[in-house]
């Protein structure tokens, strides 16, 4: 029999597991503060209503929709079947013992029940050793982090060995996740076995139901230590030495800027992102030249891109509609990368403004914002061909800046771990990586900054020793973000050389159309891309007199009603974010704030199971 909660498994010692509620951080804290919650039930009774609670999304809650939002987020696998998968990696882990050789890496293992393991990792020292005749089982289990598109969960055996379970989402159609869970796994592999960076073995991985785990997954090695996010201080103080707030802020930017330097080094064959040879068959082409070793040579391939924006809700479009804007793209074409995300974005927007005007969609969308959204993006794929001159002798080292490399959307401390004992950093979260050129990479978010630059607060503000400290407060953020942005640019700078043209000022502004659309959480952030569309034709006539750009005359024509009616638009857009909590979020909240507003009667449920925020009378 299994106790079961909502959070936490553990197997007593009459073979029942207990599922405890607890929320903790990602990976890898130990420590929690709640007593959690726990109910019994066997590990065989996959019906047990009492485990629901245990799949079931906790972590936040939304304003609109929440039912619904939930029930897209519902995680729910075979323990069973699970443990199934475990107990054959342990068979595996003792067949490879006998015929693996040390320096041998075999391919990837296509099996019979529709999970793939890559041998080379399972191994006996790291899949553990129970007694003769002894099955490995899963001992206890945690739900250990709920993230924007898919859950972690931290599985104990009997072997003495922890595993990290990763399932998605089911936010996406099959063939989607199918392939970012390919790629992803990939890619990993390609970071570990080409690269040696520190990242956790993936054991095995399943990319439709029809496994055992009945979810798509990753079983990967669980990193025991703490998140690089607990060193990350970004409003630290600068410090009177001049070092000491360096070193600090350092620690984190340091091992992040490395891991990035290590994901540029190999130079591709083409523009996508990365699969196993035989999950894309599609091309018999090496994704890279010069692989010396006999092992790695047709290992991996260059297939379709899985960047995040392109797959992110475009479920109005079928996917053998959108194949045709993911890639992979020639090495000779880098600005197609530009075109095809903007018309998927169009066809997406086209698509949902049909079902809505056929009464068919089933979100509340605004028609009007949707024909903004179609003009937005056609805008951007007229310009793409012209947004940067590639023969530009004004780009020092332009040929490098347009060399297809590995771009990791999520280079965050937030997915770094120090390993416990070495200190060692792990990069961990592979998903939505791509191959792209540098120029058309963008800097991290935990330090990119965008606002008014402020360098030096006495020197570039006149004035600001008299002014109030509630001014100073405000400058005084703006210096911090833009220090350490400056920061991650020097370390760049040291770590890349060769690359750091991508950070001149211009490449910024010719790149922002196509970031503003990458980085697109909401509908109306097309609003911010269509701002930046507008800067660029400001500049346009200084670009191309310094040949930065393939034409004279900016593409794009607007007239002084279509600027002021977007002028009008962004400042309704940015009124609404200021006035409307969790506009930002789109209506999503932790759940414990969620839970402490409806208990203190800030939100107030509707008749159509909706929240409100109410306001207090004045009077």
């Amino acid at each position: 029999m299994l106790r079961i909660g909502t959070r936490c498994v553990r197997n007593t010692p009459k073979g029942m597991l207990r599922v405890s509620t607890s929320r903790i951080g990602k990976l890898s804290v130990r420590s929690v503060s709640d007593k959690p919650d726990e109910v019994f039930t066997k590990l065989s009774d996959e019906n047990d209503p009492q485990r629901d609670a245990f799949f079931k999304y906790s972590w936040g809650s939304w304003l609109k929709n929440d039912k619904q939002e939930k029930e897209k987020r519902i995680t729910k696998f075979s323990l069973e079947g699970l443990n199934s998968v475990i107990d054959d990696l342990y068979k595996q882990s003792i067949e490879n013992a006998k015929t693996l050789t040390k320096d041998g890496i075999p391919p990837p293992a296509f099996l019979p029940n529709l999970t793939v393991s890559l041998p080379h990792n399972v191994q006996i020292a790291d899949i553990g050793t129970v007694n003769p005749n002894e099955k490995v089982r899963i001992v206890s289990m945690a739900s250990i982090h709920e993230g924007k598109h898919h859950r972690i969960y931290k599985i104990d055996t009997n072997a003495d060995k922890s595993f990290v379970l990763r399932i998605p989402y089911a936010l996406d159609d099959e063939i989607t996740l199918a392939s970012r869970l390919k790629s992803e796994v990939a890619t990993m592999d390609f970071a570990d076995l080409k690269l040696g960076l520190k990242v956790p073995k993936v054991y095995s991985f399943g990319v439709n139901t029809f496994n055992p785990v009945r979810q798509p997954f990753i079983l990967e090695e669980y990193i025991e230590g703490k998140l690089l996010m607990r060193d990350w201080a970004p409003l630290e103080s600068d410090a009177e030495d001049g070092k000491s707030h360096k070193e600090k802020l350092s620690t984190v930017i340091n091992p992040i800027s490395k891991f990035q330097a290590k994901l540029a080094e190999v130079q591709f064959n083409a523009f996508g992102s990365l699969y196993f040879a035989k999950d894309y068959s599609a091309s018999e082409d090496a994704a890279y030249e010069g692989e010396t070793k006999e092992d790695l040579k047709n290992r991996w391939r260059v297939g379709p891109s899985v960047e995040r924006c392109l797959w992110r809700k475009k479920q109005a479009v079928d996917f053998d509609d959108r194949k045709q804007y993911l890639g992979p793209w020639s090495i000779s074409s880098p600005l197609e990368i530009v075109k095809c995300t903007a018309l998927i974005e169009a066809e997406n927007a086209r698509a949902r403004l049909a079902l809505s005007q056929a009464d068919s969609s089933p979100e509340v969308v605004s028609e009007d914002i949707l024909r903004a959204q179609i003009k937005t993006f056609d805008n951007l794929a007229k310009l793409a061909p012209a947004l940067i001159n590639t023969k530009s002798t004004s780009i020092p080292k332009m040929e490098n800046l347009l060399k297809p490399r590995l771009h990791h959307p999520d280079l965050d401390p937030m997915n770094v771990i120090i390993k416990e004992g070495d200190n060692v950093p792990y990069l961990v979260d592979f998903e939505g990586t791509s191959i792209k050129p540098y120029i058309l990479q963008n800097t991290p978010q935990f330090v990119a900054y965008d606002g008014p630059k402020i360098y030096d607060l006495e020197k570039d503000i006149e004035g600001y020793k008299e002014m109030e400290e509630s001014e100073k407060a405000k400058l005084e953020f703006m210096y911090k973000r833009t220090r350490n942005q400056f920061m991650w640019e020097s370390a760049l700078n040291e770590n890349l050389p060769e690359l750091i043209s991508s950070v001149a000022p211009p490449i910024k502004v010719l790149r922002n159309p196509y970031v503003a659309a990458i980085e697109r959480k909401s509908d109306q952030e097309y609003l911010l891309i269509e701002e930046s569309l507008l800067q660029l034709a400001e500049v346009w006539p200084i670009f191309a007199n310094n040949k930065l750009v393939n034409v004279a005359e900016y593409p794009l024509k607007y007239s002084e009603e279509e600027v002021q009616k977007h002028a009008d638009a962004l400042n309704a857009y940015h009124e609404k974010l200021i006035s409307e909590p969790f506009a930002a979020t789109q209506g999503w909240m932790p759940q414990d704030m969620f839970d402490n507003l409806v208990q203190s009667g800030i939100l107030v449920k509707n008749q159509n199971g909706d929240y409100t925020i109410s306001v207090p009378d004045k009077a």
